[in-house]
């Protein structure tokens, strides 16, 4: 319940973009200077939106400042 309660913001913030709170996770997450990145899908319409995540440009660095913002990353 903890993370559900501390990611409230970012939902918040999905809802006021539009999107899908899935999708701009997936889509923060391949921003990041990562190498790898596992995601867990159930059904095809999840393997659809990671696809289309994918696929979209990489989000511009000042969403990706209002996404650490929204679950207080900058205090981990």
């Amino acid at each position: 319940m903890r993370d559900y309660r501390r990611a409230e913001g970012f939902r918040r913030l999905a809802a006021e973009l539009q999107t899908n709170p899935a999708i701009l996770a997936h889509r923060y997450a391949l921003t990041l200077d990562i190498d790898t990145l596992v995601l867990g899908v159930k059904n095809r319409q999840e393997l659809a939106d990671c696809v289309a995540a994918a696929a979209a440009e990489p989000l511009p660095a000042e969403l990706v400042t209002q996404i650490d913002r929204s679950v207080n990353r900058d205090r981990d």
